[in-house]
Order: structure tokens, then C-alpha cells, then sequence
């Protein structure tokens, strides 16, 4: 081999050479932009689960605060509910009471009590003085004080209207607007 051919070898070793590395590095440079480009689809995509945790975590925050406020109400609805309940008891006795007067005032058996056998208002249960004045109820009989039998309604017994105690002017109005309908 001459030194001619060892020459044009070399500069086409040379040559493949320098195609091998440019090609390499095109490939190389290729390889950079798709991994730049991954690299910004994964900053785009980690910002956005940045910002949906932010969001959620809000969220968390105004639930947490919505079921305490739930609680907070539940409380009272229950304490409500055991109000009204008792409430609803005093009701029925109330109710049983207003019935026995009812059904006593109305069946000849009114019972006037004596003037010297009270000595405290019948509904609020003051004591009667010189200035707290005993009045009988001229349905049920017993002894109130003013504040508690100041209502007049007619009865039969009676057909002008006369003094009536508190319970008994509520059960008679009542009687009186169910016989109505």
C-alpha cells in the first residue's frame, strides 16, 4: 500500500468517522428536545396537581368547617327536641288536667272551695294578701287571683258573661270553636 492509498483511507475512515459522530450527535441533540420537551409536559403536569391539591385542600378546609357547623346544629336540634319533648309532656298533663275540669264543670259536679281553704292562688300559686285578692272561678269553682281569672265568658248556668279562670276560659274557647266546626 502506498502512501497514497494509506492517505485516502484515513481520510475516508475520516470521513465515516466524522459521519458516525455528527450523526450521533444529531441524534443526541433529537433525544435533548424530546427529553426538554418531557421535562416541560411534566413541570405543566406537576403545576397543575400543585394547583388541583390546593384546591382540594380548600375544599377539605370549608367541609371540615360545613360539618362542624352540622354538628353545632345537630346539637341543638337535639337539645330542641328534648325541650319540645318535655314541653310536649307538660302539654298532655295539662291536658289531663283541663279534662278533668271539663269534665267536672259540666256534669253538676262544680264544687265551690271556701274562701278560708285557699291561702295561694290556684294557677301561679301566689299567696293572697290584703293587696292579692281571692275570686272564685265561676266554672271550676276554685280560688285565683286576679292576674289569673280576669276573662268573662257567658255559661250556662249564666247567660251574661262572668269570671272565669285562666284554664277554664282556654278549655271553654276551645270547646266552644270545636263545636263550631
Amino acid at each position: 500500500m502506498s502512501a497514497e492509498d494509506g492517505m485516502r483511507r484515513f481520510k475516508h475512515d475520516f470521513a465515516n468517522k466524522a459521519d458516525s459522530l455528527q450523526k450521533q450527535i444529531a441524534q443526541r441533540e433529537k433525544q435533548m428536545l424530546q427529553l426538554e420537551t418531557d421535562l416541560k409536559i411534566e413541570r405543566e403536569w406537576r403545576q397543575t396537581l400543585q394547583n388541583d391539591l390546593e384546591r382540594e385542600r380548600e375544599t377539605v378546609a370549608q367541609l371540615s368547617a360545613e360539618a362542624q357547623q352540622i354538628n353545632a346544629l345537630k346539637k341543638v336540634n337535639t337539645d330542641n327536641g328534648l325541650l319540645f319533648s318535655d314541653l310536649s309532656q307538660e302539654k298532655n298533663i295539662s291536658l289531663l288536667a283541663l279534662g278533668k275540669l271539663y269534665v267536672g264543670s259540666f256534669q253538676g259536679g262544680q264544687v265551690w272551695l271556701k274562701d278560708k281553704d285557699a291561702t295561694h292562688c290556684k294557677l301561679c300559686e301566689k299567696e293572697f294578701s290584703i293587696s292579692r285578692r281571692k275570686h272564685h272561678c265561676r266554672n271550676c269553682g276554685e280560688i285565683f287571683c286576679n292576674a289569673c281569672s280576669d276573662n268573662e265568658l257567658p255559661l250556662p248556668a249564666s247567660p251574661k258573661p262572668v269570671r272565669v279562670c285562666d284554664t277554664c276560659h282556654a278549655l271553654l274557647l276551645q270547646r266552644c270553636s270545636s263545636n263550631t266546626t
